[in-house]
């Protein structure tokens, strides 16, 4: 039998928004003892900038009462955040239970954008992920899960929503699939249809419903062109207290969407910014190994959440267009880190940004080079591979160097070692079956004249 854990979650008001959570756990069929920790808390990822929150009055117990525990870091089985387990100083006995009570993050001075993980409140309630404000079961696994919200604290009306459920959920999922979730609770308003919502807290300036119409059709489009027919997708928004902001964080089937207080809200670039996360939903290369997956899975996302909604009808050649050039022009050609291998940008990316925008564009130009030689050589698509792997099942990268090596040959795995050594990628003549037009430049870069290209439409 799978072990079972029982969350329930009670959000406290307090002027005008969440002031802190008390989290009650109990699982059945959780082995611990000295050597094997019950719980796990994650902490100062990506680069330091997502903590777990401050939090209080922790006590853990079994059937035969309280559990004394000792805190000390583990490897953790992802590359990018740090993993403190608990273990307690005898086994456990019966029904495992812990408890305790999670604070919202209090902003350092002169903090702007980062991952929007964390456990942030603002006006009208509080949003996070289930990493950063769940202690969660040790060991990968699968878990039967069920988690209720107690809003007796809560004004009436509140709503507490995760990405894959609101108000009560059951559901089978793995440790990591219940750590990588989203949440929102409070006074939420929705913008929504059957498959999509968009869910916030705060009135922001801008109109939200014209956005959210926009994308109704397009993920209708994906999610049967992935086929994933029943896929729901929920986009949280966050109001961010200082001024760059319109950056995000994605898990599967939902988003987490910042927007400033202080204004400045470019819709169209936000518009792009849902379509690139929603389209997340489905490409997927394991990247526990931070570097070893990011340009497929940042990449293959930038690939199809713009050449499907062009090929689909639903954007037109000039919007394309300007995509391209943001996305594979300006990240890529245009970015100073152009040339670094993909294992070294990890270790800089939260420090220079543009050094983490480089596997976006650089895996988009080369998965669509790689899309223009399967077709010229009648082998198909990347589709064919693409389709078969996602977050159930993630692709790693021996089974596409297997694929190129099938339907390419040696010379194309060649070219991906390349790739991802940081050799400069050139565009394909028959990129994007020659529906733009593809322009060479020389730019300065670092001081230099290089080599570098643009998208035009066709005259």
């Amino acid at each position: 039998m799978r072990p079972e854990l029982k969350i329930e979650i009670r959000p406290y008001w307090e002027n005008g928004t969440v002031s802190f959570i008390d989290y009650e756990l109990r699982g059945q069929r959780i082995k611990a003892s000295p050597d094997i920790p019950m719980f796990c808390r994650y902490d100062e990822a990506f680069g330091g900038l997502c903590p777990f929150p401050e939090m209080d009055y922790l006590e853990a117990g079994d059937d035969r009462g309280a559990l004394c525990y000792r805190e000390k870091e583990i490897t953790s089985f992802n590359s990018g955040m740090r993993c403190f387990g608990y273990f307690p100083e005898r086994a456990v006995e019966g029904t495992l239970s812990w408890r305790y009570r999670a604070y919202p993050r209090i902003l350092p001075e002169g903090y702007r954008s980062s991952p929007y993980y964390d456990f942030r409140a603002e006006p009208g309630g509080l949003n996070g992920s289930g990493f950063f404000s769940l202690l969660l079961p040790a060991a990968e696994r699968e878990l039967d899960v069920r988690l209720r919200w107690d809003m007796s604290s809560m004004p009436r009306g509140s709503r507490g929503i995760f990405s894959f459920g609101e108000g009560t959920v059951e559901k089978t999922m793995k440790v990591t699939e219940l750590g990588i979730s989203l949440f929102t609770v409070g006074m939420v308003r929705a913008v929504k249809n059957d498959s999509l919502g968009v869910y916030y807290l705060s009135e922001p300036e801008f109109e939200i419903r014209p956005i959210a119409e926009k994308l109704f059709p397009i993920f209708q489009y994906e999610k049967n062109f992935f086929h994933d027919p029943d896929a729901k997708f929920k986009v949280f928004l966050r109001r961010d207290p200082f001024v760059i902001s319109n950056g995000g964080s994605a898990c599967r089937y939902a988003f987490l969407s910042g927007y400033s207080a202080f204004g400045g809200f470019d819709p169209e670039k936000w518009f792009n910014i849902l379509i690139h996360e929603m389209t997340h939903t489905w490409p997927y290369m394991d990247d526990s190994n931070v570097g070893e997956g990011t340009w497929f899975t940042e990449g293959a996302t930038e690939y199809y959440c713009t050449w499907l909604p062009y090929v689909g009808g639903f954007l037109d050649d000039d919007f394309t267009v300007k995509c391209l050039n943001e996305k594979i022009g300006k990240r890529y050609y245009q970015n100073p880190f152009r040339e670094m291998p993909n294992m070294e940008i990890p270790k800089i990316q939260w420090k220079e940004r543009s050094a983490q925008e480089c596997p976006y564009g650089r895996g988009f130009l080369y998965l669509a080079n790689t899309e223009a030689q399967l077709r010229r050589a009648g082998k198909g698509s990347i589709d064919d591979i693409v389709k078969q792997f996602g977050w159930d099942r993630p692709m790693h990268p021996g089974d596409w160097k297997d694929f190129l090596r099938e339907r390419l040959g040696q010379k194309a795995v060649d070219q991906f070692e390349e790739m991802i050594g940081g050799k400069l990628l050139e565009p394909d003549p028959d990129i994007f079956e020659n529906r733009f037009q593809v322009v060479k430049d020389e730019i300065e870069l670092n001081g230099q004249k290089v080599l570098s290209y643009h998208f035009e439409t066709k005259k």
